[in-house]
């Protein structure tokens, strides 16, 4: 098996494996005899442990630089924490196995970037990246798929046979990938290994906290959105809502497969900034769209907005945070911080779209939930005032907020692309190629 071929599968089964049961966890606890009380306990608790070691995560896989071993022993603590529900029925016990999944699935995003930057290299790496969450989506419909085939034979417990089989592939990916393929210091995002750039200067990047602060808002919008418009489908009485939740599910997903393909297609051809600010532009269409179409059947457009907001943001977030601090041997802890924003949104989402609900009624509470969506915007569009003429948001520095090291590496991270060798004859000749 190629690299390649290796890292397309790795995404492929990786797709149900990377969160445990996910969105399962709350029905089978309830099916359990588990009240929901006790059930929002265990996924508040352990989300917040989640997001506390996002940007821990990207600091090991920086430092540790082996990101196949490290996405092996992910999904083994997964599988593990996962199956140890089965035969446990004590808070104590539930709550230890969600805590040990959050901080392993914490892991898995840093690791899957740095191992595909590893494989691939920087100048194909936004390329790279688009396919790998093609094959993510892809495997999420299968997973889904499966799970509802089994469910009618095998009940709540199929989706602990489809999760153990997916990991299982996965690890069998993994162990397929030679590891000579993989160049650990190019997984760090830098040349050498003693050139590595202080945190705080990452942290200080204008490009990294717009990003930040944009997915923070834009996930603030977008993370209530399914399941506020299935609430008000139950509510209303215009359908059944699990069958059109499970629907809008998959037709997200093969949508987003579309739209990552699209996506590496562009990135090497369009400002990448651009993959910034599109979801960003969709969303607040999207608002108005869940606020003013009440019947089951509008959720389907929905959703597919969906994919290009939320599906786009998923390709290129890793595509942005890779070109801005490429160079610095930080890449993985900028990514994890990123991920700590993002998820700080998605958990403030529900509440502050219940909130709206309740308060001012289904139509308005949906446009004001779209109200950070503007914000989202607006740092998008800040992030694009600061790509570089050329039309490569890589390339030119956000003054001096940006550190020396990154500043040496940034403006020639795409030098030796082939869309521009021809443009930039003279200025690549004198700087360090491409890796």
């Amino acid at each position: 098996m190629s690299p390649r071929t290796g890292l397309a599968s790795v995404n492929f089964f990786l797709a149900d494996v990377e969160g445990g049961l996910g969105p399962f966890l709350a029905t089978f606890l309830a099916g359990a005899g588990w009240s929901p009380e006790r059930v929002g306990w265990v996924m508040t608790i352990a989300g917040l442990v989640g997001l506390a070691f996002n940007g821990p995560a990207g600091a090991l896989v920086d430092r540790a630089g082996h990101p196949r071993g490290l996405m092996g022993l992910a999904t083994m603590v997964i599988v593990i924490g996962t199956l140890a529900l089965l035969p446990a029925h004590a808070f104590a016990s539930v709550l230890a196995s969600q805590i040990g999944v959050a901080i392993a699935a914490a892991l898995m995003p840093p690791a899957l970037t740095a191992l595909t930057l590893g494989i691939v290299g920087k100048a194909s790496f936004p390329f790279q990246q688009g396919r790998n969450q093609a094959w993510n989506h892809g495997g999420n419909v299968l997973a889904s798929g499966l799970i509802a085939w089994l469910a009618g034979g095998s009940g709540r417990v199929a989706v602990f046979w489809v999760l153990a089989a997916m990991a299982l592939a996965s690890g069998l990916s993994l162990l397929l990938i030679p590891a000579r393929a993989v160049d650990p210091v190019r997984a760090r995002g830098t040349r050498e290994i003693a050139q590595r750039a202080s945190l705080r200067s990452i942290l200080e990047d204008r490009r990294v906290l717009l990003v930040c602060a944009g997915l923070t808002l834009f996930h603030l919008a977008n993370a209530a959105m399914l399941p506020l418009l299935g609430e008000r489908v139950a509510k209303v009485g215009h359908g059944d809502a699990t069958r059109w939740l499970a629907i809008c599910v998959i037709v997200a997903q093969v949508a987003m497969t579309g739209v990552a393909l699209a996506a590496s297609w562009a990135a090497d051809r369009i400002d990448r900034a651009w993959l910034f600010v599109i979801p960003c532009m969709v969303l607040p269409v999207r608002t108005a769209m869940a606020a003013f179409a009440w019947a089951p059947a509008w959720l389907l457009p929905i959703q597919v907005m969906d994919a290009c907001g939320a599906g786009l943001l998923g390709v290129s977030v890793p595509i942005l945070i890779a070109d801005y601090t490429w160079g610095s041997g930080r890449t993985q802890t900028a990514l994890g911080t990123a991920n700590t924003f993002q998820g700080i949104g998605a958990s403030l989402s529900n509440v502050f779209g219940g909130m709206l609900m309740m308060r001012i009624g289904w139509t308005w509470g949906f446009l004001g939930l779209g109200a950070p969506s503007l914000g989202a915007l607006a740092m998008s569009l800040l992030l694009l005032r600061l790509s570089g003429p050329d039309g490569q948001a890589s390339r030119r520095p956000a003054g001096a907020s940006a550190s020396p090291t990154i500043a040496a590496f940034s403006p020639a991270a795409r030098s030796a692309s082939r869309q521009d060798t021809a443009r930039l004859g003279a200025t690549a000749a004198s700087r360090p190629p491409e890796v």
